[in-house]
């Protein structure tokens, strides 16, 4: 999905990315636990299957980028590429 913002001249869109690290926010867990109410905890580390072996979930994320990066998806582009606006050239 991406969304085309044509005043800031810029394309938004989603890109997905596998991740072995999982975040869990604890609620009744944490007072179970005799932790102070009120902390917002939470218990971060990797997910592991039954073999031990990390396991790799979706993780979706947004993304931002200037229009003039976007070209037809069947035009080769150059792996030395270097946008000139970083370097404040019109």
């Amino acid at each position: 999905m991406v969304d085309v913002d044509t005043a800031a001249r810029t394309a938004h869109g989603l890109v997905m990315r596998a991740n072995t690290r999982v975040t869990v926010e604890l609620t009744d867990q944490a007072q179970e636990a005799g932790l102070p109410p009120g902390g917002g905890y939470q218990v971060s580390g990797m997910l592991l299957d039954a073999e031990g072996e990390p396991v790799e979930l979706p993780r979706i994320g947004t993304l931002t980028l200037p229009l003039r990066w976007l070209h037809p998806a069947d035009t080769p582009v150059s792996t030395s590429h270097h946008d000139a606006s970083v370097r404040q050239i019109p």
